[in-house]
């Protein structure tokens, strides 16, 4: 069974949406989420620098009923969490704290695997190793520093005998959807979820009935009523930093559960491994000689 979000997940996953003043509120939450159960309404509008109609707003918008529906349900989720002492984490991710912030950034990653992972639905995950397993050829596309997840499952997939393409830039992949066809599939990794150059590939597939995964981080994702499947990633990236660089390790966490899940199923699966090892295994073993 799929478990539902815990509260910090809606939280960052609703934080490309959220208005500014409200941003701010949503930074101070996933920042001191240890701290949120104990305070007021009025003591987080303080520390966040806005005001309390705004943190009341802010809670509407992300779902909860009121701030004590949130503040209850953060404590529950903490508590369930709690395996004993932990070593102390930094408040935020600064060079004045080395040990605390990769303590920090330790415990944000983890969270967002194990969030993945309880979130994934396997019947979504299991036509999708299906959808891989019976394709022609299976398309990736993506942009900016996405497009090294595809190309990381890609060579992958192709270790085990899979074709894939995996174009280098996204101009390329545009070029590769005008030959999709209605055997192959397109899967597309984007953490926002819309692009406008992915919607041309993604309007190519549909004009071809191409079957298309989408891999995305983001709840409201526009393509994600376009997809035949949906699989959902967490980011817990606003807890560490402000800005809107994606680290994507629930993304490859994602694209290493689907290379093992279809290396599982495939009979010639270590046959094609073998061969592949076999035609580069010279080249990684040679070892040049000094004169």
């Amino acid at each position: 069974m799929v478990e539902r979000q815990s509260a910090i997940d809606i939280v960052c996953g609703a934080y490309d949406r959220l208005p500014g003043t409200e941003a701010k509120v949503a930074d101070f939450v996933v920042r001191n989420v240890s701290r949120v159960p104990f305070l007021s309404v009025r003591e987080i509008a303080e520390s966040s620098g806005t005001s309390a109609a705004t943190v009341s707003r802010f809670v509407r918008h992300i779902g909860f009923d009121s701030f004590s529906d949130l503040r209850m349900t953060i404590a529950a989720e903490e508590g369930e969490g709690a395996d004993g002492p932990k070593t102390p984490a930094a408040a935020s991710v600064s060079t004045a704290d080395v040990s605390g912030s990769l303590e920090l950034i330790l415990e944000t990653k983890v969270s967002e695997l194990r969030a993945t992972a309880r979130g994934l639905d396997p019947a979504v995950v299991s036509r999708v190793v299906d959808l891989v397993q019976n394709a022609d050829s299976v398309v990736f596309a993506a942009v900016g520093n996405s497009i090294p997840v595809c190309a990381n499952l890609a060579f992958k997939l192709g270790q085990i005998g899979v074709r894939c393409q995996c174009p280098a830039t996204t101009e390329s992949m545009i070029l590769a959807s005008l030959s999709l066809r209605p055997t192959d599939v397109l899967v597309l990794v984007s953490s926002s979820g819309y692009s406008r150059r992915l919607e041309t590939i993604l309007d190519n597939a549909e004009d071809s009935s191409t079957p298309v995964v989408l891999v995305t981080s983001n709840p409201a994702a526009p393509f994600a009523p376009r997809a035949d499947c949906v699989l959902h990633t967490v980011s817990r990236d606003h807890a560490l930093s402000s800005s809107q660089f994606s680290s994507h390790i629930s993304a490859d966490f994602v694209v290493e559960a689907l290379f093992l899940l279809v290396m599982t199923g495939r009979s010639q699966a270590l046959e094609h491994a073998r061969m592949e090892h076999k035609s580069l295994g010279r080249d990684k073993m040679s070892t040049p000689t000094m004169s």
